[in-house]
């Protein structure tokens, strides 16, 4: 039989909802969204940039650094908006004060380098629009690090990051040394990735999870299993070799000299501050949350590699 007229119009134009009466669900979903508003901010700030150059004519000049600039600026305003309310976004995406200052830190030193950038890039024959493109994708890498919660994130932030970074440091297409920088850069760069992931990987077998505090519960919970604080320790000296990389710290620091000296002077001072913010955050957010337990076996291995980078 068929419906009643009356049925069908119901169903086809149902009574709209009070706002007053929004669930859960849809205050989740704008808690989501403020999270991620500051690297978003900066991702769509270099998508400008991408398609102001896909645009310009061959003999058009257009400062792409004032797209660079405005994003920055966003998301160190939309971060300071944020602080003190520590929020979580899709259960990986912490806006706590802790994120919140180290995307402060890394936009500011993002404005720091697109102003000092200003003339001298066209004077080292520099590609502004890729110049700039990379280097504002490479932050939002760099701010999505020191957000998270998960180990996974942070594995796809770190590349986000670093294969901007590759790029930059050999960005003087006629520079043979910057050509050999670059690729020795990103050679070692892979190789510390395949720690750090497998580092992830045995964290993942030891406790089923990838998610940092959930790591540490469950290594608090479970007491001295030693086959899970074998996995345990393994994973935590891959993970330090791969953070040790990033950081340039002794003994894995050779990569250090050679794409220091063989990318502009620009990148080189980018390079020496921001990416070393970004690991540091992420760094001190997953051993002083999953491996708490175990501070007495690696706070002395990291307090001699400290000493040793600073002297050598």
């Amino acid at each position: 039989r068929d419906p009643p007229p009356t049925a069908t119009l119901i169903r086809r134009h149902p009574a709209p909802r009070d706002p007053r009466t929004r669930g859960p669900a849809d205050m989740v979903t704008r808690t989501d969204f403020a999270t991620i508003v500051p690297v978003l901010i900066v991702t769509l700030s270099a998508c400008a940039v991408l398609l102001a150059e896909s645009i310009r004519r061959p003999h058009d000049k257009v400062y792409h650094g004032w797209f660079g600039l405005i994003g920055l600026a966003g998301g160190i305003y939309t971060s300071i908006q944020q602080w003190g309310f520590d929020r979580t976004g899709f259960g990986v995406i912490v806006a706590d004060n802790y994120a919140l200052f180290f995307n402060v830190v890394i936009c500011a030193i993002g404005l720091l380098t697109i102003l000092l950038s200003s003339g001298s890039a066209e004077q080292d024959k520099i590609p502004t629009g890729e110049y700039y493109a990379l280097m504002l994708f490479s932050i939002a890498g760099m701010m999505l690090m020191g957000s998270t919660r998960d180990l996974l994130v942070i594995f796809v932030a770190l590349e986000i990051m670093s294969l901007g970074v590759y790029v930059l440091t050999a960005i003087k297409r006629g520079s043979e040394e910057g050509a050999e920088a670059g690729y020795k850069y990103f050679v070692l760069g892979a190789f510390s990735s395949a720690f750090f992931l497998y580092g992830i990987a045995l964290a993942y077998a030891a406790t089923g999870t990838t998610k940092i505090d959930e790591i540490g519960m469950l290594v608090a919970s479970s007491g001295q299993q030693p086959d899970m604080v074998l996995l345990l320790v393994l994973s935590m000296i891959f993970l330090i070799v791969g953070f040790a990389f990033k950081v340039s710290a002794v003994p894995f620091h050779m990569w250090t000299p050679h794409a220091y000296q063989g990318a502009p002077t620009l990148v080189t001072g980018f390079m020496s501050t921001a990416v070393k913010a970004a690991a540091f955050a992420a760094f001190a957010r997953v051993f002083a949350t999953s491996f708490d337990l175990f501070r007495d076996e690696w706070l002395p291995i990291l307090s001699a590699i400290a000493g040793l980078t600073m002297v050598l």
